[in-house]
C-alpha cells in the first residue's frame, strides 16, 4: 500500500479514537461518588425487567394432579358409608367396637383373667429383659436396685396365691395356680444370686429358661383360649343382630404389632369365621379384612375406605381385584432382576 494511503489512515483513526474518548468524557465523570451503603440504587439505575411469568403447568403434572384430587374425593365417598347401613365394621385391637348405622358400640375382649396371666409371664421375662439391657460385666446399680424391688414384688404375690380370698388368686385358674408359682419362685431364686453374685452364666441362664418355659407356654395357651372365647361371645350376638345379607358385607379392621401381625389371635379368628384366606405379606391377600400395625378409628376408617377403593378399581382397570394391594411393579421387576443380577 502507497505510503500516502498508510498515513491518511492513520490520521482518521487516531481522529476516530480521539472523538470516542471525548464523548466518554463528556457522558459521565471519571469517577462516580460514592454511595453509602444502605443508600437505594438511583432510579435510573434499577432493574425495569419484568418478573418471569409463571410456566403454565404441563398437560401431564395436571393429568396427575387431577388423578390425586378424584382418588382423594373417591376416598372420602367410601369412608362415609362404612359404619353406616350399606356397610357394617368391626375394629378389633383388645376392644371390640361395633360401627353400625352411624352408632358406636364397645365390647371388653381381654378379660382380667387374661391381664392377670399375661402379668405373670411377663415377671421371667422382666429378669431376662433387664439382664440383656445390663451390657456390663458386673451388674450396674440400677439394675440391682431393680432387681430388689422386684423380689420384694414376688413375695408379695407369692403370698396373695397362698390367700384363698385374694383378688390375684381368683383371677387365676385353679389348674394354673402351681405355674404361677413355678415363675415367680424360679424368678425369685436367680434374682437372688444374681445379687448376691453378679452377672448369671449362660449355662445357669438355659436352666432358669427350662424351668420357666413350661409355666409360660401354659399361661401363654390359656390366655389365648381366654381371648377367643370373650371374643366369640361378642362377635356372635352382633352377627344374630345382622341379617344374612348384612352380615355378608361386614368388614373387620385389626389393629396388631409389627411382631404379631401375621398370626394375630383375632385375626385367625376372623378368617376362619369368615372363611377368608390366610393373611401374606403386606395386604396381597386382604378383603373383608385388613390388618393395621397403627390403630385409631378415624386412620382405621379410611385404612379400610382405601383398601377396598383400590381393589374395585383393579378390578375394573386391571382384571384383578387384589393386584393393587402389592407392588404393582413386583412382577416386571423380578422378571428383570433376573436378568439384571444373573
Amino acid at each position: 500500500m502507497p505510503p500516502a494511503r498508510v498515513s491518511a489512515r492513520l490520521l482518521l483513526l487516531s481522529a476516530f479514537v480521539g472523538l470516542c474518548l471525548t464523548a466518554c468524557q463528556t457522558a459521565a465523570p471519571a469517577v462516580a461518588p460514592a454511595s453509602p451503603p444502605d443508600a437505594a440504587p438511583p432510579a435510573a439505575a434499577r432493574s425495569t425487567t419484568p418478573a418471569p411469568a409463571e410456566q403454565p403447568e404441563q398437560p401431564l403434572t395436571a393429568l396427575n394432579t387431577l388423578f390425586h384430587q378424584q382418588y382423594t374425593g373417591a376416598r372420602k365417598a367410601y369412608t362415609a358409608r362404612l359404619g353406616t347401613e350399606e356397610r357394617p365394621v368391626l375394629l378389633m385391637k383388645g376392644t371390640l367396637t361395633f360401627l353400625w348405622q352411624g352408632k358406636s358400640t364397645q365390647y371388653t375382649v381381654l378379660s382380667p383373667r387374661y391381664h392377670a396371666l399375661k402379668a405373670f409371664s411377663h415377671v421371667p421375662l422382666s429378669v431376662a429383659v433387664a439382664l440383656l439391657g445390663n451390657t456390663g460385666a458386673t451388674l450396674t446399680p440400677e439394675t440391682q436396685t431393680l432387681f430388689q424391688s422386684t423380689r420384694q414384688r414376688i413375695a408379695e404375690a407369692l403370698a396373695e396365691l397362698d390367700m384363698p380370698t385374694s383378688s390375684t388368686r381368683s383371677l387365676v385358674p385353679p389348674e394354673l395356680l402351681d405355674e404361677q408359682r413355678t415363675l415367680l419362685r424360679e424368678s425369685d431364686t436367680l434374682l437372688e444370686e444374681c445379687l448376691s453374685r453378679g452377672r448369671p452364666t449362660p449355662e445357669r441362664l438355659e436352666r432358669f429358661a427350662q424351668a420357666v418355659r413350661p409355666a409360660v407356654v401354659a399361661n401363654a395357651r390359656a390366655s389365648a383360649r381366654d381371648e377367643l372365647e370373650q371374643l366369640h361371645q361378642h362377635v356372635s350376638a352382633i352377627r344374630a343382630s345382622l341379617t344374612p345379607e348384612q352380615w355378608s358385607r361386614l368388614a373387620v379392621v385389626i389393629g396388631t404389632s409389627r411382631q404379631a401381625r401375621a398370626r394375630e389371635v383375632s385375626l385367625q379368628y376372623f378368617e376362619r369365621l369368615l372363611g377368608e384366606p390366610k393373611q401374606e405379606e403386606g395386604a396381597s391377600r386382604e378383603e373383608r379384612i385388613v390388618v393395621l400395625e397403627t390403630f385409631g378409628s378415624r386412620d382405621s376408617l379410611e385404612a379400610l375406605a382405601t383398601h377396598e377403593l383400590d381393589q374395585d378399581a383393579a378390578a375394573w382397570l386391571l382384571g384383578d381385584r387384589f393386584r393393587l394391594q402389592s407392588d404393582l411393579l413386583a412382577p416386571y421387576a423380578t422378571e428383570y432382576l433376573d436378568k439384571l443380577l444373573r
